[in-house]
């Protein structure tokens, strides 16, 4: 079973500097409720250049503290380019999730040849994004509908590169070198489609939705319940 502990004091640091950081950045938006109690076990995320021997790219390397949801505690992204911008391939540590504890799963009941089974599903979660490959599709077991299953797959897998590279970005260009703003919350964040031409407009508008932020609030809001596949 998996354990949900305090958060706060841990020994290295602030307990939730990198958890509160993500929540405030953009890419908190990926953090989902069953996240956040993992999350508050991160004690640090590092960028590393690569050098010539690696060629064009960088890995992010995510440290965590001891805890209950999966081994191992340090979780590499790797980010190889061919030339800058265009990614050759993605190579993430495999998360190896303790019984319960995947939050990028989540098990439903559907009827089967008239029984009902329980079968696992994609569910939205930050850590897809150190999954490599699309999920595989439930069923799928007619020959005629081979190739169009075929086309889809590399349709998800060319739309899932592109996400994961976007979300790379932007923790190696603003969430790394920003960490401490983002944390304390003084970096405002817009909405992409806000118009920003009309200054007399934009001073009418309400406080709260000129600082929207897109972080939910503090890591470890969570009732400390042991986690369980849905």
């Amino acid at each position: 079973m998996c354990d949900v502990k305090n958060i706060q004091n841990t020994k290295l640091g602030v307990g939730d500097f990198w958890a509160r950081t993500l929540l405030n950045h953009p890419i908190g938006s990926t953090v989902s409720e069953k996240d956040r109690p993992i999350l508050g076990y991160l004690q640090n995320v590092e960028l590393e250049l690569h050098d010539e021997s690696k060629g064009e790219g960088f890995d992010l390397k995510f440290t965590f503290d001891e805890q209950s949801y999966f081994e191992p505690l340090i979780l590499v992204k790797e980010i190889h380019m061919k030339s800058k911008g265009i990614v050759e391939k993605m190579v993430s540590t495999n998360i190896e999730w303790k019984d319960g504890c995947d939050p990028t799963k989540k098990k439903i009941k559907r009827k089967k040849k008239g029984k009902k089974i329980n079968v696992e599903v994609k569910q939205d979660s930050f850590f897809n994004f150190f999954k490599d490959e699309p999920e595989p599709k439930d069923g799928g077991e007619e020959k005629e509908a081979e190739k169009k299953e075929e086309a889809e797959e590399d349709d998800e897998l060319e739309d899932m590169i592109d996400e994961h590279q976007q979300m790379a970005e932007q923790i190696k260009d603003d969430l790394v070198p920003l960490a401490l703003e983002y944390y304390l919350g003084v970096i405002e964040q817009d909405d992409d489609d806000e118009d920003f031409e009309d200054d007399e407009e934009e001073e009418e508008e309400p406080a709260d939705k000129k600082k929207k932020k897109k972080g939910k609030g503090k890591a470890g809001e969570v009732d400390p319940k042991e986690c369980k596949q849905q």
